[in-house]
């Protein structure tokens, strides 16, 4: 059963902004999330650069496309590599992993 679309929906999600947070902060956390779920760069940055997305479009707006894009090309790029929190740095050495059993790795966003 699919529900029609209501604009006062208590339960519709929305994204906002929170005043005085970090916008670089929020960039990661948001890029974290989607790569998380498979995406690539240029997904990710369609997104920010998309008036219909108004998290990331704000970011966009407020640090500009070269910022956006390099930080997103960095996320991309280390997370190709193994996230380097201390438990995978030997992995971009060509070491074997330090990853105990059944630890999985995830985004660490504060």
């Amino acid at each position: 059963m699919v529900k029609d679309f209501d604009p006062e929906d208590p339960e519709e999600l929305v994204g906002v902004s929170i005043p005085g947070g970090d916008a670089d902060e929020q960039l990661d956390c948001l890029v974290h999330e989607y790569l998380l779920m498979g995406w690539g760069f240029q997904q990710i940055i369609s997104l920010f650069r998309s008036p219909y997305y108004g998290a990331t479009h704000q970011i966009l707006r407020l640090k500009g496309e070269d910022h956006v894009k390099h930080r997103v090309q960095q996320l991309v790029t280390q997370w190709r590599q193994g996230w380097t929190d201390g438990r995978f740095e030997g992995r971009m050495a060509g070491q074997p992993e330090k990853q105990t059993q059944g630890e999985v790795p995830h985004a660490q966003c504060p």
